[in-house]
């Protein structure tokens, strides 16, 4: 049941998903399962619903969920016809429901495993106390290349 409203998504993650390099299929059947999600990320939908709506064989489809559950963008578990976007990329009825669910410890973060940008906090950070410098220039701009001369073909 969605709630007819668009849904809420964690921008900061939808940023990041082209690192993911899903291929095209697993693409389209993402798309269709964000399009089809109840809020915090359910999707209500069968493997062969899913290929009759792309026009492709639901071997296809099952190696495409493959691939998004190998990555983590749905959940592992699945029950039959039901599967679950990840929390991170899942849509919200609204920023306050998001955060809230994302805030309560029952909510399962399961890996996603491909580079995202966004990191869980550290509980100790290895580098305190060392002559490491994550910004060795002091912050200042980086110096403009040399200006290359222009080259004249003749002709």
């Amino acid at each position: 049941m969605t709630t007819g409203a668009p849904l809420v998504h964690n921008p900061a993650m939808w940023e990041h998903l082209p690192n993911a390099r899903l291929n095209g299929t697993a693409r389209d059947v993402f798309d269709i399962l964000t399009a089809r999600q109840r809020p915090g990320g359910e999707v209500q939908i069968t493997q062969g619903e899913l290929a009759r709506r792309l026009g492709i064989s639901q071997a296809a489809v099952s190696r495409a969920i493959g691939q998004l559950k190998d990555i983590g963008i749905l959940e592992g578990r699945t029950k039959h016809g039901m599967v679950r976007i990840h929390p991170l990329l899942a849509g919200y009825e609204s920023e306050a429901h998001m955060i809230n669910s994302l805030t309560d410890p029952d909510t399962y973060l399961w890996p996603l495993l491909y580079e995202s940008g966004v990191r869980p906090p550290r509980r100790s950070d290895p580098r305190a106390g060392t002559m490491f410098d994550p910004d060795p220039d002091g912050g200042e701009d980086a110096p403009l290349p040399k200006a290359v001369p222009m080259l004249r073909l003749a002709g």
